[in-house]
């Protein structure tokens, strides 16, 4: 990411249409990044599916909480509380990022969004009875045990500033920005690149530290060990 130059909307489709003219048009595959605010794309708006919010890309989880009977090792009957993922989504419809100088179409795929906002968490119990629950437009079974539902979704909206760092390409006609088609760094945040940069070299000033430390105290036990 330090590395990588963040280009404006229209600095990206000058160097396509250089690389079209060279070697025609589909070729194009640039390492790049782009930042600005997200706009919903050409048909419109999306709608988050449990709240309904508006927006340009929307996830959600909802995980089963419940009891099962189990036999320990000496075959005594007890009782465990678990939890299953019965359902998650990312939203993979495209929608531009906008800059002083144009949009650039981003394509998510199946990829989470960095920092996107969390509209729901909340746990609701089970008083259904075998016949399931209803959360948003989907039909859950309850299932003998269940304890309650956890649901939560994530959402950008319209207007959200947003950066995204991945390889632009204009396979298939148009010109856009998703995951490199060989593998490499993708990522979509609403939080701009000198934060993202700062959380994670915190981390990794935090596992120096912690190595440090670790290291000092083995190498005291050493000592101590010696002079016992």
């Amino acid at each position: 990411m330090e590395s990588t130059e963040t280009l404006a909307a229209r600095d990206l489709r000058a160097l396509r249409e250089a690389a079209a003219e060279s070697a025609g048009a589909g070729h194009f595959r640039y390492v790049s990044e782009v930042a600005g605010h997200a706009r919903a794309h050409k048909d419109g708006a999306l709608r988050s599916e449990l709240q309904g919010v508006e927006c340009v890309w929307h996830r959600h989880r909802i995980t089963r909480k419940y009891e099962e009977i189990y036999r320990d090792g000496k075959g005594n009957r007890r009782r465990r509380t678990r939890t299953e993922k019965v359902s998650e989504f990312s939203s993979s419809t495209a929608f531009f990022v906008e800059d002083a100088t144009g949009k650039t179409v981003i394509r998510p795929g199946s990829r989470e969004v960095t920092g996107a906002e969390k509209i729901l968490d909340r746990f609701d119990p089970h008083t259904g009875g075998r016949r399931g629950v209803r959360v948003g437009p989907l039909r859950l079974g309850g299932g003998g045990g269940t304890v309650g539902f956890r649901r939560e979704e994530w959402v950008v909206r319209p207007g959200s500033r947003f950066y995204v760092h991945g390889e632009a390409s204009d396979e298939g006609g148009g010109l856009s920005v998703g995951a490199p088609a060989e593998g490499g760094l993708f990522v979509m945040s609403v939080k701009s690149e000198r934060e993202l940069l700062k959380g994670e070299n915190n981390k990794v000033l935090g596992f120096g530290v912690g190595t440090g430390v670790a290291a000092l105290a083995g190498a005291v036990l050493l000592v101590v060990g010696a002079l016992h």
